[in-house]
């Protein structure tokens, strides 16, 4: 049994075509996390993490460290948090990282989603 076709794809609506770009599920960003893999959901945990490492600069005055402990525990957390905020934006793609910074530019927030 055949069914009719209304005529060749285009090479943008081939899922596997390059130009086909990834969308989110309806349900948001758990749907989002649950449809991806274990490299999605690691690159996500890697994002969370960098944020929270960049948190914890904030306790550093008051850590009870020297002078220069302080200086090198405060850069252990700089360099790791950019590594993983880095490495995180590579495992979840170009698509991903440019949505995100679509949504975080504070000129879109005052002007509207226009």
């Amino acid at each position: 049994m055949t069914t009719a076709s209304s005529g060749p794809a285009a090479a943008g609506d081939v899922p596997g075509s390059p130009s086909a770009a990834p969308s989110l599920p309806e349900d948001g960003l758990a749907g989002f996390l649950r449809g991806g893999g274990w490299r999605r959901r690691l690159g996500f945990f890697l994002v969370v993490l960098s944020c929270l490492l960049y948190g914890c600069l904030l306790f550093v005055p008051s850590a009870p460290l020297s002078t220069s402990g302080k200086v090198a525990l405060s850069s252990l957390l700089v360099i790791s948090g950019e590594a993983s905020f880095w490495i995180g934006g590579i495992i979840l793609g170009r698509d991903v990282v440019a949505r995100w910074r679509g949504a975080l530019d504070p000129r879109r927030w005052i002007r509207g989603r226009g």
